[in-house]
C-alpha cells in the first residue's frame, strides 16, 4: 500500500504547488515593481539635480549681484560719514538711545 496516494497527500501535493505559485507570483511582482521604482526614481533624480544646476547658477548670478550692491552701498556710507561726521554722530546716538529704551520696555 506504499504505492497508493491518499486523500491527504493529494492535498499536501497541491497546498505545495499553490505555495510555490505565490511565492514565484511574489518575486515576479517584486522584481516587476523594482524595475518601475527604480526607473520613477532615475528619472526624478535626473529632474531634480537639473533643477539645482539651474537654481545653483541663478543664486550664484544673484550673490555676485548682492555682494556688488553691498560694497556699492557701503562705498556711499562711508563717503556721507566722511562727509558729514557729526550729523553721523547724531544720527548713531539717536538710533542707540531708541534701541535702548524698546530694549528697557521688555
Amino acid at each position: 500500500m506504499k504505492g497508493e496516494a491518499t486523500p491527504a497527500a493529494g492535498n499536501e501535493e497541491s497546498l505545495k504547488h499553490s505555495v510555490e505559485h505565490v511565492k514565484d507570483a511574489a518575486a515576479t511582482l517584486l522584481r516587476t515593481t523594482l524595475d518601475e521604482t527604480g526607473a520613477k526614481w532615475r528619472r526624478a533624480r535626473d529632474t531634480l539635480g537639473r533643477k539645482r544646476r539651474v537654481l545653483k547658477s541663478r543664486m550664484s548670478g544673484r550673490a555676485d549681484d548682492f555682494a556688488l550692491d553691498a560694497r556699492e552701498l557701503a562705498s556711499r556710507g562711508r563717503h556721507l560719514v566722511r562727509r558729514h561726521p557729526w550729523a553721523s554722530i547724531g544720527v548713531g546716538a539717536a538710533l542707540g538711545l531708541l534701541v535702548g529704551l524698546l530694549i528697557r520696555r521688555r
